[in-house]
């Protein structure tokens, strides 16, 4: 057996930055990455092969870094780990031993319990380019095409798909089914996601919310025909897309006898370190704690991914802890011409636990003056505070390009723990070309509304 120095087995966002992390801080160490794809998608670009890119070869994470840095990649499937004797069994290459070892397995679509989820043409979003290509050529002859799931995932394929289908001018019916009232619920506020439902509308999508799937229908042929929902409609599809949600892939971490659940994934601590010291798990795989409340989360983020590899990687050989904060869960997305981000609490969240907030609104041009070109009139920030201690814990944007950065201002902020004091007073960049004025900037003007109904 050959021994390495780390193993770090997945090739997404939680290896890649693991293995870069161990090569930055520790230079001599022999680090493996094995993967069980031959390239690794950028997963959080896999909507966009679709419409935008065309090709699942653009969408590709590049290995030249990695190489670059010295790090070895091997294209395998891992068929046992043994901790033993610390080493690592492949499909197709010789048997490796390790110092210490990542799990960065990630996760897999999460498959529902549908009668005629097993017929042809009914896929996931597996990140995995061979299934991403099949989806690409089905999509090339489907003309009813049918997405389950109005998450994040769901709506971006569907916005994707009807851009495709549009370029290629083929009459295609496009439908979206989410089982809450509006779609992106779970993560924003519920007049965001009417936002989102409403820029899917403009391109043709049909989105039926409040609606649950009740089965799939054969076409006798064990190809999909139909959709069935529970309040007794059949939408006609020829494709349907599974974007329903994931879970941890924990097979291999059972095997080796450590301790993992179906849904949230390998036990690690803060430190991401398993039971076993020289094994740690990073990444979709690895369980979460929430950031807001002491207690397991399920947010799976690439974001979150990249931030557990790096503190996995760091505390591998003892120089200086680094420790998760838990899960904040701070996403984007942009869906036709609204771009959409959310930190936190969503308002209806928080009162699910009771939560007493105080709200801070601002609406205004995303430009000043506002006949600038690219000016949103009515880009949006919604910040939600706790009443006891003014603290922020969740906010809304909805606008331009930069709502992805005002997100990210709102997630350092909720991580920070700072108050609606702190945000209304504190010094932000502005330009006329780039952002509002300086005297209506969406989260200052959003957590003075907020400060001031706290001093009453």
């Amino acid at each position: 057996m050959h021994k390495r120095d780390v193993i770090v087995i997945g090739g997404s966002a939680a290896g890649i930055m693991a293995a870069t992390t161990v090569k930055r801080r520790h230079p001599e160490k022999r680090v493996t990455m094995i993967r069980n794809v031959s390239k690794t998608p950028v997963p959080c670009g896999i909507p966009y092969i679709y419409g935008t890119l065309k090709a699942v070869e653009k969408n590709i994470i590049p290995d030249d870094k990695l190489l670059a840095m010295g790090i070895e990649i091997i294209a395998d499937q891992v068929e046992t780990v043994q901790r033993a004797d610390k080493s690592v069994h492949l499909a197709q290459h010789e048997t490796l031993q390790y110092d210490k070892l990542i799990l960065a397995t990630g996760s897999k679509p999460l498959v529902p319990p549908l009668p005629g989820v097993e017929l042809d043409n009914v896929f996931t979003v597996a990140k995995n380019p061979f299934f991403l290509q099949k989806i690409f050529t089905a999509l090339q002859q489907a003309r009813n095409v049918v997405i389950i799931g109005g998450g994040f995932i769901g709506a971006e394929m569907a916005e994707q798909i009807a851009t495709l289908q549009q370029e290629m001018a083929a009459e295609t019916s496009i439908a979206l089914v989410e089982m809450l009232p509006t779609c992106l619920m779970l993560a924003c506020e519920q007049e965001f996601g009417t936002e989102a439902e409403n820029e899917l509308r403009k391109l043709g999508v049909a989105v039926h919310t409040s609606s649950q799937v009740q089965q799939l229908g054969d076409d006798g042929q064990g190809r999909v025909r139909t959709v069935a929902l529970a309040d007794g409609r059949e939408l006609p599809a020829d494709l349907v897309i599974l974007g329903i949600g994931a879970l941890p892939n924990i097979e291999l971490a059972e095997q080796m006898g450590l301790k993992a659940d179906v849904r949230l994934g390998v036990a690690v601590n803060d430190q991401m370190a398993t039971a076993d010291p020289d094994i740690y798990a990073a990444g979709d795989c690895a369980s979460k704690a929430s950031f807001f409340r002491d207690e397991p989360s399920c947010i799976r983020l690439a974001s979150v991914a990249a931030t557990e590899g790096m503190i996995a990687a760091s505390n591998l050989y003892g120089r200086g802890i680094r420790r998760s904060k838990g899960a904040v869960g701070a996403f984007a997305t942009k869906i036709g011409e609204r771009s959409i981000g959310a930190a936190g609490y969503t308002s209806r969240a928080a009162a699910a636990e009771g939560l007493d907030v105080v709200i801070g609104e601002a609406v205004a041009p995303n430009r000043h003056p506002g006949g600038l070109p690219g000016c949103i009139p009515d880009t949006r920030v919604k910040l939600l505070f706790r009443r006891d201690s003014g603290v922020i814990i969740g906010g809304h944007v909805c606008g331009g390009e930069a709502t992805a950065d005002m997100a990210n201002v709102i997630a350092v902020a909720i991580q920070a723990r700072l108050t609606a004091e702190d945000l209304a007073t504190m010094q932000y960049a502005t330009h006329p070309l780039l952002t509002a004025s300086p005297l209506s900037y969406h989260i200052m003007l959003a957590a003075e509304f907020a400060a001031t109904q706290l001093a009453d």
